[in-house]
């Protein structure tokens, strides 16, 4: 009898697993919390890097919208037919997105939220990114749009590793996922014995919106040495509708422009 080689047995097995199982699971539609191409403050240019791979049977007609801090674009037909298990690779996402949009939008030197859709519900992709610049980038992933990923109320978020010294900053992305919904948004940056550093501070979200910033900056401690900090994020209004605000956090070197990925995470 002919052996099937391994790699064969394991597509096959993996064609029948469900795809829609887990939080973190390819689906229908994926939000990238954070893409960029901009200046970086040393030297360079960020730019985002993206692989998309589908993983149904149902090959994927990918469309994308992008948002940012004024507004957003989109939707745009990005590609079209990605069989079962191929990928599609993209060095400068924001750049093919610009490439697509024959409007006056200035996609050069701005930050914002990619959100990644099929046509048809049957279709599941995984969305990877990498933000880079010359030798020093940061990974990120594309997140399924799931009560995990996101604060509402009755779901709090913290991010980890918060620091601000002579040699890092610390910055946050958040962005309202909801068509329709208006989110209040509290932030609490906490030390490492569970004491407020700062203010409280919060933001009003519309749908849509897009915003980042430095949270030792808005909760009134621009100055000074803190590390081993995190951040506890918690929504006042705007509903519990699992298309709430994604966040994510960003650590960069001050002397090497050197950047690494905070990653949010459910705290209830």
């Amino acid at each position: 009898m002919k052996k099937v080689p391994a790699i064969v047995a394991f597509l096959v097995l993996a064609a029948q697993l469900p795809v829609w199982s887990y939080d973190q699971s390819p689906s229908n539609w994926q939000v990238l919390p954070e893409a960029t191409w901009a200046l970086a403050s040393g030297s360079g240019t960020w730019v985002t890097e993206v692989q998309i791979t589908s993983f149904s049977t149902t090959a994927a007609d990918i469309n994308v919208y992008f948002y940012y801090n004024g507004g957003y674009t989109g939707s745009f037909p990005l590609y079209a037919g990605l069989e079962q298990h191929d990928s599609i690779r993209y060095s400068n996402i924001l750049e093919m997105i610009d490439s697509l949009d024959s409007g006056d939008t200035v996609y050069y030197g701005k930050a914002g939220a990619i959100w990644f859709w099929t046509t048809s519900t049957s279709s599941a992709i995984q969305v990877q990114a990498k933000t880079i610049n010359g030798n020093y980038g940061k990974t990120f992933p594309g997140l399924g749009v799931v009560e995990a990923n996101t604060a509402a109320q009755g779901r709090a978020m913290v991010i980890e590793d918060l620091v601000q010294d002579t040699t890092y900053r610390t910055n946050i992305g958040v962005y309202n996922s909801s068509d329709d919904a208006t989110y209040t948004v509290y932030f609490t940056v906490i030390n490492s014995i569970n004491a407020p550093i700062g203010s409280t501070f919060s933001l009003t979200l519309g749908p849509h919106a897009f915003r980042t910033f430095n949270p030792f900056n808005l909760a009134g401690v621009p100055s000074g040495t803190y590390s081993n900090c995190w951040l506890f994020i918690y929504v006042i209004t705007g509903g519990s509708d699992v298309r709430g605000v994604f966040a994510y956090g960003s650590l960069a070197n001050n002397y090497t422009n050197d950047t690494y990925a905070l990653i949010a995470r459910m705290f209830n």
